[in-house]
């Protein structure tokens, strides 16, 4: 099963700062958040947070991105990314305010290693 993160092409409705954003000490660099309406896609909404993302992969190091879609009902569904240094991707998937998300409310997804960020940022669900 894979997961995609994210969809469409509108403005974004909230965002933080990306690549300024301060390293944390356990997960190196904070990209922020990004919520995603219905449609939009992180590439376009969130292009500032991905960037983040992209330049740490490219340097070696850690980062963190949470990004937040809503359902075709308006449900948030929060995808919590971390990139290891050794450039490992993986997700932790929050569902559980989705009413229609049946008994698949939480679950991780894997990326393993990768040289680049896939485009949708997609991994497939850990077990699956």
């Amino acid at each position: 099963m894979s997961v995609l993160v994210a969809c469409g092409s509108s403005p974004p409705v909230a965002d933080t700062p990306g690549p300024e954003a301060s390293p944390s000490e356990s997960t190196g660099t904070d990209c922020g958040e990004v919520v995603l309406r219905q449609g939009e896609q992180l590439e376009v909404a969130g292009a500032t947070q991905r960037a983040c993302l992209e330049e740490a992969l490219r340097e070696g190091r850690g980062a963190t991105l949470t990004v937040t879609e809503t359902t075709t009902e308006g449900d948030p569904v929060v995808t919590s990314w971390r990139l290891d240094d050794d450039g490992s991707l993986s997700g932790d998937v929050d569902a559980t305010k989705d009413a229609f998300a049946g008994s698949l409310r939480t679950y991780s997804v894997s990326c393993g290693r990768i040289t680049t960020l896939p485009t949708p940022l997609v991994c497939d669900s850990i077990g699956s």
